[in-house]
């Protein structure tokens, strides 16, 4: 698990006053994915186009954004693409006994993904992360929990693998850490 996500996790336990800004637009961009019944195949993919547009605004276009956003719509297996976005089951809760629901989208999935990644973008607008390293923080954190939820901590870890090779190719092409 990378740094940030360890950091992130240690955050969770707190009230919503002690969390820092992008825990709790995160969560924000969590319970809304929920609320929508989102696919993870779905949220995966807007919550990228909304990091790749914002990379693309301070570095260009460039084929490793590219290559990124087919990764990572490759990453949800076939039983994995069409299940609903949930919260992670704690063990011994409710929650850890119900299995994960499938959605049946309706209309075209280009679509439904550009207005997700649409309504994504306006609440990042809305809570004005301070650093282009904090929005981005909350959206990868976003991901893994919606993996996490829906997948298991196992396949979480391993799109958090994919994260971290991301990170590397962004950390040689920007000189350092983006901010």
């Amino acid at each position: 698990m990378n740094r940030a996500v360890r950091w992130i996790r240690t955050y969770m336990r707190g009230s919503e006053e002690e969390r820092p800004e992008q825990i709790r637009l995160g969560d924000e961009i969590m319970q809304f994915l929920i609320k929508r019944e989102t696919s993870l195949a779905d949220a995966l993919d807007a919550l990228t186009a909304v990091m790749l547009n914002a990379l693309g605004a301070k570095f260009g276009e460039r084929d490793e954004f590219s290559h990124f956003s087919e990764q990572v719509s490759g990453f949800p297996g076939l039983t994995e693409r069409d299940r609903a976005v949930g919260l992670i089951p704690r063990p011994g809760g409710l929650a850890a006994k119900v299995q994960p629901r499938t959605v049946t989208m309706v209309g075209e999935r280009t679509e439904r993904v550009r207005r997700l990644a649409i309504e994504v973008g306006e609440a990042m607008t809305k809570h004005r992360p301070k650093s282009l390293s904090d929005g981005l923080d909350a959206l990868t954190s976003t991901m893994l929990t919606a993996i996490e939820a829906t997948c298991g901590r196992e396949r979480a870890d391993e799109f958090d693998l994919l994260m971290a090779g991301f990170s590397k190719e962004m950390n040689r092409f920007s000189g350092g850490r983006v901010q």
